[in-house]
């Protein structure tokens, strides 16, 4: 039996990855640094064991395969590189290993499409690698479903037989230097796949260029296109036209983003010529990815706990919050993710944050940034007059009555929730 070592296990992409080859009979053990991240859980719900990083890891007996974020200053990839031992990073590996890819990318929803399409696809033989850290595999699976970003240009190291573009939007400053770049490069992607399914609606996807190219969305020239009939406080009732067929369904979730989560997925779901009759009840029993949209019932507050870190996200969000919870004030904690994205879009933060009760959480940066306490001063600047959250803030929030009490943002302050509703 071959045996997996995954350096910088507990990375959202790696985790998944572990689970996977756990599922396909692999041994696999890992290493990471000691903080706890919402994916040490999924870890150590499949029995995936993990230590800190450490030299006596490395043995002659094992394939290694590292997160991007370590180089040779990490102690085993510099070993691993040492001694020359079977080494790849992440994304080379799931090039090489996987075949049968169903790659999903945009600059928003990837995970949440990611995840449905997984569901759509449960009784098929699939094995999927979810943004959020979830994995999993059959043996013999027929169809590899997986997240496929944009950041550093990852995405075009993968061969695609479909490949899915929710939308384009500028992120990622700290890589790209203009949208130009980021429609660029979404174009090269495309190139690499053998389907392109895409968002009709998306004034950037109608930019990207295919010759085998599946269209979804509301505008009228859609090959998969869908009218809303009736909104509803916790989702949607839509007609969905497809060739001479039309199809009724209920969406049990809130935000226009959201049906587009599920006309992308519904596009791969037909081109595979599965079963329509099952759809209806499979989106039923969805579930949302961790941190997107995770709801905690706290007397009469609604606490959220949500992923979204760019201002496109963060509005999307919020709406529909207030589609579901009209009657309810949001009061927000936020925590922005990277000195350059907070920088760049900063008149967008403060456009989507107006008017809104806000708490800010010191910047969650990259490894590349570190902490630097000038630019959290003109971070903090942006938001105008924000309250700084800090431990203490816990005790207010226990105290307030008939509120959506919203933890926002990319980076781990969703464990101050778990002490808010001790």
């Amino acid at each position: 039996m071959e045996k997996f070592h995954l350096i910088g296990i507990k990375g959202t992409g790696m985790s998944a990855l572990a689970a996977i080859l756990h599922d396909l009979g692999f041994e696999v053990s890992g290493s990471d640094v000691e903080d706890e991240y919402f994916t040490s859980k999924k870890l150590r719900m499949k029995g995936l064991k993990y230590t800190l990083f450490d030299i006596d890891n490395i043995a002659d007996d094992k394939i290694y395969i590292a997160s991007s974020v370590y180089d040779s200053d990490n102690i085993e990839v510099r070993e691993v590189l040492r001694k020359n031992y079977l080494f790849y990073y992440y994304h080379e590996f799931i090039e090489l290993f996987f075949n049968n890819k169903i790659g999903i990318s945009g600059t928003h929803g990837k995970t949440t499409t990611t995840s449905m399409i997984t569901k759509l696809f449960e009784n098929e033989k699939i094995a999927y690698l979810i943004g959020d850290g979830t994995g999993g595999a059959i043996k013999g699976y027929e169809h590899f479903i997986f997240e496929a970003c944009e950041y550093q240009n990852h995405f075009l190291k993968y061969n695609y037989k479909y490949l899915v573009i929710n939308n384009i939007d500028f992120d990622h400053p700290d890589f790209f230097d203009s949208i130009n770049e980021v429609v660029s490069s979404f174009q090269k992607a495309a190139d690499n796949a053998e389907y392109l399914i895409i968002n009709n609606d998306d004034k950037n996807c109608k930019l990207i260029k295919h010759n085998n190219k599946f269209t979804f969305g509301f505008s009228e020239d859609s090959n998969l296109r869908a009218t809303i009939l009736k909104v509803h406080s916790n989702g949607y009732t839509i007609k969905v036209d497809l060739e001479e067929k039309h199809f009724q369904y209920y969406l049990p979730f809130v935000g226009i983003h959201m049906i587009y989560n599920f006309l992308a997925s519904l596009a791969v779901y037909y081109l595979n010529n599965l079963n329509f009759d099952d759809v209806q009840d499979l989106i039923l029993t969805y579930k949302r990815p961790s941190r997107r949209m995770e709801e905690t019932f706290y007397y009469d507050n609604i606490i959220i706990d949500d992923y979204a870190h760019h201002p496109v996200e963060i509005k999307a969000c919020i709406d529909g919050i207030v589609q579901k919870y009209p009657n309810k004030e949001i009061v927000i904690i936020f925590q922005p993710h990277t000195y350059s994205r907070t920088l760049a879009l900063k008149d967008e933060f403060m456009k989507v944050f107006k008017g809104r009760e806000l708490y800010l959480v010191r910047t969650f940066t990259s490894k590349r940034e570190g902490v630097n306490k000038q630019l959290e001063k003109q971070v903090f600047k942006i938001f105008g007059n924000p309250k700084m959250f800090r431990e203490k803030d816990i005790k207010t929030l226990k105290k307030l009555n008939n509120k959506v009490i919203l933890f926002l943002g990319a980076g781990n302050l969703d464990k101050y929730i778990s002490r808010l509703i001790q």
